[in-house]
């Protein structure tokens, strides 16, 4: 790629102001815009842009996924929001988890994680979540990309639904550009908005347990009545006069900052500190390969900053399992626990335990300039952040640190390149593929005390970035 098309791309990636919004889906981000627009805060225009991701990436994010993040009141300090369902009841009784299907199947934390979000904001959720409900009823087009992931996914949809699927219509894979219409998405945002937390304690739940039972899983409603969301302080590391932080365990937060820690303070080559924290992470247990995966980020002037990542879990569209209105069910507990693993170690199933995820946010708090973000990319979350990081803390423009050149990892370690990647000293194996081809969908924030905040989103997939004076 030549260097003035990076710059344009780099230029068009970034966005600021005195509100900023960054999301995987323009849609998503115009939700944060509007809601600016009607006098909310940062908190508000993110939980909007979340929940119109409900509707027009269903393969990656929804009402039965988990929501970890990273957020700042005005005034305050940041604190580390997880709300990831716990092995379900079944399990102390013997019951035995699957990666996929029916029987990997977990307890939503959305629902409770979107209200602790919502606590700091200043709409009402029937005013958040109206953009989404709109856009269901309206129909949203579908994407390119949102179409591969369908490609990529219909062999598991069509084994775990049987009876069809709402997004294969008519059994086959959609067109770029045909509209899809989600009138049961639509209801169900609207249950939300009036029960919150509450949403699957009843007649949802009911349901929920139900088709997961019908289909030989073990989900209970007793299960789907639990509160996940916990805000915790957040992990940190000390860079040698420069502290980081990250959302903690069981997400993968710690395993960045020894990342970056190892590449900063101890001056390890990025991919070989990344490969040492991915051994660590696998020596305790820890490995997790999340890809259904989204990030929304929002800041404002009077200080208020929030990145959230929520997901179906692997590797799109959650389980597999996919009711009748569309409802996407996670498979966190199949997919994030090690099934492999004795039963008193770390992350071994069990029931009321929480899975590690990949999830996690971070942030670089300083005197006049701070720094938020995250990415998705399963497996590739920890290097594409620390990536990030290290471009962040080298003084790079927001807009310059989403669209450089990546690298990649997979499940094996192997390395994959961008086509104007740096090939990294003594590497003599790897995969070359086109520039900006990596899923990478990296979100940044600068926050500057006294200046306008600056969003940037990785265009890599179609993220924006959107900014209001």
């Amino acid at each position: 790629m030549t260097d003035p098309l990076r710059a344009l791309l780099a230029e068009h990636a970034a966005a600021r102001g005195r509100r900023v919004v960054t999301a995987a889906h323009p849609a998503a981000g115009a939700a944060g815009i509007e809601m600016y627009a009607r006098g909310g805060n940062a908190f508000d225009a993110a939980l909007a842009a979340c929940f119109v991701e409900t509707v027009a990436l269903p393969m990656k994010c929804g009402l039965a996924g988990d929501v970890v993040a990273l957020a700042r009141r005005a005034g305050g300090d940041w604190r580390a929001l997880a709300s990831i369902g716990a092995g379900p009841a079944a399990l102390a009784a013997g019951a035995t988890l699957e990666r996929l299907g029916p029987r990997s199947v977990g307890v939503p934390g959305a629902p409770d994680g979107y209200a602790a979000l919502h606590a700091a904001a200043t709409l009402p959720l029937e005013a958040l979540t109206a953009p989404a409900v709109r856009l269901a009823r309206d129909g949203i087009a579908w994407t390119r990309v949102a179409v591969g992931y369908v490609e990529e996914s219909r062999a598991l949809l069509e084994q775990h639904n049987p009876g069809g699927c709402v997004y294969l219509p008519d059994g086959r894979v959609p067109t770029v550009g045909e509209l899809r219409y989600a009138e049961g998405l639509a209801r169900l945002l609207e249950r939300y908005a009036a029960l919150g937390s509450a949403l699957f304690d009843e007649e949802e739940g009911e349901r929920v347990a139900a088709a997961v039972r019908s289909r030989g899983g073990f989900l209970s409603c007793e299960d789907l009545r639990a509160r996940p969301a916990r805000w915790l302080a957040p992990a940190r590391v000390d860079l040698g006069g420069r502290t980081m932080i990250a959302t903690p365990r069981p997400t993968h937060g710690p395993a960045l900052l020894d990342a970056v820690r190892r590449a900063v303070v101890a001056g390890v080559a990025p991919l070989e500190a990344a490969l040492q924290a991915r051994a660590a992470q696998r020596a305790a247990g820890r490995a997790a390969l999340d890809e259904g995966t989204s990030v929304v980020t929002a800041a404002d002037d009077a200080g208020n900053a929030v990145v959230v990542v929520h997901s179906n879990s692997f590797p799109r569209f959650g389980s597999g399992v996919v009711l009748e209105d569309g409802l996407v069910l996670s498979n966190r507990p199949g997919r994030g626990f090690d099934l492999a693993a004795p039963p008193g170690a770390a992350n071994a199933p069990a029931a009321g335990r929480v899975p590690f995820t990949t999830l996690h946010a971070w942030a670089l708090p300083g005197g006049d300039v701070s720094f938020a973000g995250a990415t998705p990319g399963g497996v590739n979350q920890m290097p594409w952040n620390l990536q990030t990081v290290l471009r962040v803390l080298a003084g790079e423009a927001p807009g310059d640190v989403v669209t450089a050149p990546r690298w990649a990892l997979d499940e094996q370690d192997r390395l994959s390149l961008e086509g104007d990647a740096a090939v990294p000293a003594g590497v003599r194996e790897y995969a070359t593929l086109e520039p900006m081809s990596l899923r990478s969908v990296a979100q940044v924030l600068r926050l500057g005390e006294g200046g306008l905040p600056e969003a940037a989103a990785d265009p890599r997939t179609g993220a924006v970035a959107y900014g209001l004076p």
